[in-house]
């Protein structure tokens, strides 16, 4: 009997369904297992060559869905071990799900290289099944982008002679507050809703070594944009300000600018740091946003446009989906 090892193609074509084991044939568990491992698909970190990279052989994916159904629904009867059974069902069916887009994978865990003034940090970040409308369980392409460009800029110019005390809104994974921490060696609170909060902190526990390692300091905390009960003193309010994608509904952008304009410290120094992904369904929410950041008195000190990676959407596979985003440091009109 033919086992995957053998069956692999030798020139680096990709590996076909075919040349797995078959349930005609009766393969034996062992061949089985190896073969749903062979077809496990890595979580990609938004790098736009960072899916693939791995001893894994490529995967055709032709007729994929098709043979991991088969095993699903089979029997399996020349197995006699039921708890062998048991488990490939589940790799199956694991294998299936994480070929039926973000909403339908598992939990799963991303490592993000960040770019420091002198090398790099990796960030390990977990992420949630995504369940309901809870999309802050997500690390999303605009949070890597602004997260890769904080060490571009010196906090020491932003908040010269200040407490350099960041604030960051709508923190979701962590990404974005993390390696602020990290990067600029300096003291970051996340914060986000209620039911994202609990795996925002257990994120940045998770990467409490390299915070501390760098200088900084990173806390948690519940903020909901919405209320305005308890305005926060001056020793509440902050220099820095982040938000990365925080925009995906017509009351966000009144919500958030009205935090900002809580939270963000009244004096010609200070900064908001945003990034937002341009969905042509929210361009009236990132015109509103800019409007609002306007009227409160704000201006763009620097702003551009680049391009990230990410799997919302990005098909079968773990594809990845280009993603093209705006950013923009706002400033205190004088």
């Amino acid at each position: 009997m033919a086992t995957v090892a053998n069956t692999l193609p030798g020139n680096g074509a990709p590996l076909h369904v075919f040349d797995l084991p078959q349930l005609y044939s009766k393969p034996s568990a062992e061949s089985l297992l190896k073969a749903l491992d062979i077809l496990a698909i890595e979580p990609p970190s938004w790098e736009a060559d960072s899916h693939g990279k791995s001893d894994q052989p490529r995967i055709h994916p032709d007729g994929v869905a098709k043979y991991l159904t088969s095993i699903i629904a089979s029997k399996i009867l020349w197995i006699h071990d039921d708890v062998v059974k048991e488990q490939i069902w589940e790799k199956a069916s694991t294998r299936l799900s994480e070929r039926s887009g973000r909403t339908g994978m598992p939990a799963v865990s991303r490592t993000f290289r960040i770019p420091t003034q002198s090398g790099n940090v990796g960030i390990v970040l977990h992420e949630p099944s995504l369940t309901a409308d809870n999309l802050g369980l997500k690390t999303w392409a605009s949070s890597y982008l602004l997260a890769k460009r904080l060490h571009m800029l010196e906090l020491s110019e932003l908040t010269p002679g200040k407490e350099r005390r960041v604030l960051e809104l709508g923190s979701g994974t962590g990404l974005v507050g993390i390696a602020a921490a990290a990067v600029w060696g300096t003291n970051v609170h996340l914060t986000d809703l209620p039911e994202i909060e609990p795996n925002l902190t257990s994120n940045v526990q998770a990467n409490q070594d390299i915070i501390l390692k760098e200088g900084g300091v990173a806390t948690t905390g519940v903020l909901d944009w919405a209320d305005t009960t308890n305005p926060p003193s001056e020793e509440d309010r902050y220099p820095i300000i982040l938000a990365a994608d925080p925009l995906y509904s017509p009351e966000h952008p009144a919500l958030v600018v009205q935090t900002i304009e809580r939270y963000l410290l009244r004096y010609a120094e200070a900064r908001v740091m945003v990034e937002l992904p341009l969905r042509e369904a929210y361009a009236p929410e990132i015109v509103d946003f800019k409007q609002r950041m306007h009227d409160i008195g704000l201006e763009i000190s620097a702003k551009g446009e680049e391009v990230g990676y990410d799997d919302w959407g990005g098909g079968n596979d773990g594809g990845l989906k280009e993603v093209r985003c705006w950013w923009g440091v706002w400033a205190w009109k004088e």
